[in-house]
């Protein structure tokens, strides 16, 4: 009976928690909409509850169709996690080893006795990424053979194996050698094994030529505004960045992935271990303020994605972009609300003239909590964050805050006495407020 009385007299608290915390979601929302037009959707669940969902701006500007729920946008990178969740399959059929040799399947592809299934996984192959490949969007409707032997004349970062570099291609080769060994294409293999297992409704690979329901049409932006985004082929890049797919979609492929229901927990743990450069199979892992994170992130031209699972908080966040906002940092911010850590909303910065002898105050060292190092410097009566050979111009918008001139919606703090002697500062990006030390 004490029980029940004390759960009856939690649950409004709990929902009145829940309910300022869908105000902050909201509030910052409306912020990027307001400041950056975001142009999008985005979703938080907790505990296997989606606790925010919200569509914003357009999924057709010509016909003024606005965005939904039911949006289908291109995810991009986010597709690495299907393709390493099919390799990690046939590998528990039998039909693979995660060392096994590229030589296995291209005996003639320069180096391939020395680049296995593994680092093709987690980017350590040395091969380059499509990006450097000129004119590569118009050639990735050739055979496979083709665009094998396109890649094979590009050489290698670096010996395999012996560090860390993002490769589309790699994962081009993955989606290859899957269709060889299952006897399927890729869209087929991923539509029985992953799709149907996981009940995605709206997730498929991207054909242009398919009249699709409630597809988002992409916009780039330039200089003179938005424009309609340019169509790349997904014909033979499919396993890299080919799937298109709706916020509520990819959460629950978060819960299946994240489950045994699609791989065992044996594949799942080798998925989500750190190789190099926090990255392990398709998936980033990372600590966000001290809370394990598996996350990826997704570009491709006109359309950003950001898919982030947070194992021990049981949090998914989602944001899917057809306008190129900046779905990773508005994952950070939209992941900070849900966790309790303060977010600042975008808002506008007015520079102001300060006096010189004031910037002096700030000049020095500081050092952020992941150990990273900040130098304040002056030059011209101006204050300046210098990197290395770089320097962002800080540009004042009170006595004691300063913003980066370069756009990026970053800022310093200081919180100083009457005196003006600094008691703390903030470093805010993704608009986290981040406590600073001076060395």
């Amino acid at each position: 009976m004490i029980k029940s009385i004390f759960i009856l007299f939690l649950l409004p608290l709990l929902l009145l928690s829940q309910k300022d915390k869908n105000s902050l979601f909201e509030e910052y929302m409306n912020a990027q909409v307001q400041m950056n037009d975001f142009s999008g959707t985005v979703l938080i669940a907790q505990k296997g509850n989606i606790i925010y969902k919200n569509a914003y701006g357009f999924t057709d500007r010509e016909l003024n169709v606005k965005n939904s729920i039911q949006s289908k946008y291109q995810v991009a990178s986010v597709t690495k996690q299907f393709t390493a969740c099919s390799i990690l399959l046939l590998v528990e059929e039998g039909k693979l080893k995660l060392d096994d040799k590229l030589s296995r399947f291209y005996p003639t592809f320069p180096k391939a006795d020395s680049v296995t299934i593994h680092m093709l996984l987690n980017h350590t192959s040395g091969l380059k990424t499509s990006g450097e490949i000129a004119g590569f969007d118009e050639l990735a409707t050739l055979k496979k053979d083709s665009i094998m032997s396109i890649i094979a004349k590009q050489g290698y970062a670096f010996s395999p194996g012996t560090a860390y570099k993002y490769s589309n291609c790699a994962y081009y080769i993955l989606g290859f050698i899957i269709s060889k060994l299952s006897g399927k294409t890729y869209n087929d293999f991923v539509f029985e094994k992953l799709i149907k297992k996981a009940s995605l409704e709206n997730t498929m690979i991207n054909r242009w030529d398919t009249i699709l329901t409630n597809r988002a049409k992409g916009y780039e932006n330039t200089p003179k505004g938005l424009k309609n985004s340019f169509r790349i082929s997904i014909e033979n890049r499919e396993s890299s960045g080919g799937l298109i797919s709706t916020v509520e979609d990819l959460y629950r492929w978060n819960l299946a992935l994240n489950s045994t229901k699609i791989i065992s927990q044996e594949s799942l743990k080798k998925m989500t271990t750190t190789y190099m450069n926090n990255y392990g199979y398709g998936i980033g892992i990372d600590t966000f303020y001290k809370h394990v994170r598996f996350s990826h992130g997704g570009t491709i031209r006109g359309f950003k994605s950001s898919l982030i699972h947070f194992p021990d908080d049981f949090l998914e966040v989602v944001v899917l972009s057809n306008n190129e906002s900046n779905a990773s940092y508005i994952a950070n911010a939209l992941s900070a609300i849900a966790l309790d850590i303060p977010v600042v909303p975008p808002y506008p910065h007015i520079e102001i003239k300060l006096d010189s002898n004031v910037i002096n105050n700030y000049v020095g060292k500081y050092v952020l909590n992941v150990g990273e190092e900040i130098q304040l410097i002056k030059s011209d009566g101006k204050l300046f964050r210098k990197k290395a050979n770089s320097q962002i111009e800080l540009k004042a918008e009170s006595t004691t805050k300063f913003f980066y001139g370069d756009g990026s919606d970053r800022q310093i703090e200081f919180i100083v006495d009457s005196t003006g002697k600094i008691l703390t500062i903030y470093f805010i990006i993704d608009g986290i407020k981040e406590e600073i030390k001076l060395m």
